[in-house]
């Protein structure tokens, strides 16, 4: 009996509270969570997410530090706006090519105006987490993707998280 109860707050502890993780999605770090946040506002993986609509692993080779993330919404396209999905060498590590819907593409116009406004205002663009399985596998910044011809290039990956995210994203 002690031994489930260990394993049943192990889990607990391990997990984060209730919040989603999305089969693909876009997350700005300017949307992170106040309990993924320290007093400085920097970046805090945590164990656990609290009242976060969106909790995503950020992994051991994630540049924003081993464990939980929470974030209030999604920026740009959805999974169900993907059409095509694919990988290869870029410029800056290896991109994932997706095909977008015309409602993924307004999304992410959407998205990259309101980005761009930032980035002349700050004077730095936004980081963008790219989530796959409810794992961050990429960290570009958000002026490094690209649209053209209903497909974005998304920079950033490792080659082994880019076929991780064609897998996870063309089943």
């Amino acid at each position: 009996m002690r031994s489930v109860a260990i394993l049943v707050t192990a889990l607990a502890l391990a997990a984060p509270a209730s919040a989603a993780a999305p089969r693909f999605g876009l997350f700005d770090l300017h949307d992170l969570s106040k309990a993924s946040r320290n007093e400085f506002g920097d970046v805090k993986p945590t164990r656990r997410v609290p009242n976060a609509a969106f909790a995503v692993e950020c992994g051991a080779g994630c540049r924003l530090g081993s464990g939980w993330l929470g974030f209030t919404k999604l920026v740009g396209p959805i999974a169900a706006d993907i059409r095509s999905v694919s990988a290869g060498p870029g410029r800056i590590g290896w991109n994932v090519r997706l095909g977008l819907t015309a409602r993924g593409q307004s999304r992410w116009r959407a998205y990259a105006q309101a980005a761009a406004a930032r980035a002349r205002s700050a004077g730095v663009p936004d980081v963008l987490a790219v989530v796959v399985g409810g794992r961050i596998l990429a960290a570009p910044l958000a002026n490094t993707l690209r649209l053209a011809k209903g497909r974005l290039d998304v920079p950033g990956f490792t080659p082994a998280n880019a076929r991780d995210a064609v897998k996870a994203l063309a089943g």
